[in-house]
């Protein structure tokens, strides 16, 4: 997939999915608040707070905070354009003393309580086309027993619902999210330079050293591009590394993709066997493409 001004991607993170313009760069900023950039340049800001139901006390705090920080006031009207999505949300406007044009948009969901914070960094068009389209793909819930998409940067991976984020990392060349599921972990890993880092390290030792366990060498899987290592210890090793505070089974695999100079890795911990049909799912759902 490339990145042009005339092509779309979707972006997913933390419940939340939308899709947005090739050339704008989203930029996680926290759980639940993405920043998208332009040529360097803020464009949008997104803020989103879940509810177990939809409370008016909620949206209240967040609008006179945003009056309080910005000086926008609340748009008595709403534009045209913007009234197809009063099908799915309570839709409220700001704008400034200087522009017609919204600068801000509070969205409560009707169906699932999540409140959004939408703001926008430059003056929009009179129909700023592009926002209008970017609001309509927005889905912030799915059906029962769906699969999310998680896909910022230049990768994409689909994991169950039930898949919670529990802590992420963007070091400069080191990507790092961290999922739990009841008492299965998962870390999701990316990695920049793969032709300096495999100078220094072989695959294999790079796997071992991102899913920090001690595997034997002769046990390690080996193809073209991957390696991996699928464990099932026997019940006196299950023992030992409960008494050690440790997961018995673990699922690890290291990619090499050569033509994009980046390696992805998936390392699956839990104290009991996995479910084989899910960490395949999961497993083929992990790509990378061209920026």
């Amino acid at each position: 997939m490339t990145k042009s001004s005339d092509t779309w991607r979707d972006i997913g993170w933390n419940s939340l999915t939308l899709s947005c313009p090739g050339n704008w760069e989203a930029i996680v900023s926290g759980d639940n608040h993405l920043l998208f950039e332009k040529h360097f340049q803020p464009v949008l800001e997104v803020r989103w707070q879940k509810q177990d139901k939809i409370s008016r006390k909620v949206t209240d705090t967040i609008r006179r905070k945003l009056q309080q920080e910005t000086e926008l006031f609340p748009d008595k009207t709403i534009p045209a354009f913007w009234k197809e999505l009063k099908n799915s949300y309570t839709v409220q406007l700001f704008r400034d003393n200087k522009h017609d044009a919204p600068k801000a948009a509070l969205l409560t969901c009707h169906q699932c309580g999540t409140t959004l914070l939408f703001y926008f960094f430059k003056t929009l068009s009179p129909h700023h086309s592009d926002f209008i389209t970017i609001l309509s793909s927005l889905r912030c819930h799915g059906q029962e027993g769906d699969h999310r998409l998680w896909s910022v940067q230049d990768f994409q991976i689909l994991l169950p619902e039930s898949f919670k984020l529990s802590s992420h990392s963007f070091k400069a060349g080191l990507t790092r999210l961290s999922y739990i599921d009841s008492g299965l972990t998962m870390h999701l890993c990316r990695l920049t330079s793969a032709v300096q880092r495999l100078e220094k390290a072989t695959p294999a030792e790079l796997m071992v050293l991102l899913g920090d366990v001690s595997v034997p060498e002769e046990e390690i899987h080996r193809n073209a591009h991957s390696v991996s290592h699928f464990n099932r210890p026997s019940i006196f090793s299950q023992i030992m590394s409960r008494l050690k505070r440790k997961a018995p089974f673990h699922w690890m695999i290291l990619r090499h993709h050569p033509d994009l100079d980046r390696l992805s890795g998936l390392f699956f911990f839990d104290k009991k066997p996995f479910p084989e049909k899910t960490i395949s799912s999961i497993l083929d759902s992990y790509e990378l493409f061209c920026p």
